[in-house]
């Protein structure tokens, strides 16, 4: 029975430690947004369930036959910009994907938004078209600086494919441009930490 406990007891406070560990890991993610010179790429948040034709559909000027966001994903933008605001972090620009579950998304949490094809969801792109513009973000990425953060709202095989992150919907993936037009990648806010 006393090893029983000595083992609760153990799993208990790792858990307590990696739990605190985590929101150490959170903290220094937002100080470090706050320094400013950051980009940001964002997993668009929560969105309807699709199946996958209608999920690649970009349709300009009518969401409608788009996949859209939800409630909850709503929800979660509002929280994201309640969050940006409390930490005190500068916005340099927003460029988001076409898409309107991306666009929504970039426009609750920041307002002003500038639509890039380059952010479109990878899948959805012309072939011949996806490593150049895939290259496109790469570069504007490594040679992005200034005091605020660039923020870039787009998809999670886009967000993989340039940051090898997989991340779950209304993420952010901190990234670090090195000033030779290479980038590093800092960290993973997840959703659930600024909720």
């Amino acid at each position: 029975m006393r090893i029983r406990q000595l083992i609760g007891t153990a799993t208990l406070m790792f858990s307590l430690s990696l739990v605190g560990n985590l929101a150490l890991a959170d903290e220094a993610l937002w100080t470090s947004l706050k320094e400013g010179g950051k980009v940001v790429m964002i997993r668009h948040t929560v969105s309807e369930e699709a199946e996958a034709e209608r999920s690649m559909r970009l349709a300009p000027g009518d969401c409608s036959q788009e996949v859209n966001l939800t409630d909850e994903g709503r929800e979660q933008a509002r929280q994201l910009k309640a969050a940006i605001e409390k930490h005190g972090i500068q916005v340099a620009g927003v460029l988001s994907s076409e898409f309107c579950r991306a666009r929504e998304t970039a426009e609750l949490a920041f307002g002003e938004v500038e639509a890039w094809n380059a952010l479109n969801l990878v899948n959805a792109m012309p072939a011949a078209d996806a490593d150049f513009l895939m290259e496109d973000v790469r570069d504007r990425i490594g040679g992005f600086s200034g005091e605020g953060n660039l923020f870039m709202v787009s998809h999670r095989p886009n967000i993989n494919t340039i940051t090898f992150q997989n991340v779950e919907a209304g993420s952010l993936v901190i990234l670090q441009p090195d000033g030779t037009g290479m980038f590093e990648v800092l960290g993973v806010i997840a959703v659930d930490d600024y909720q």
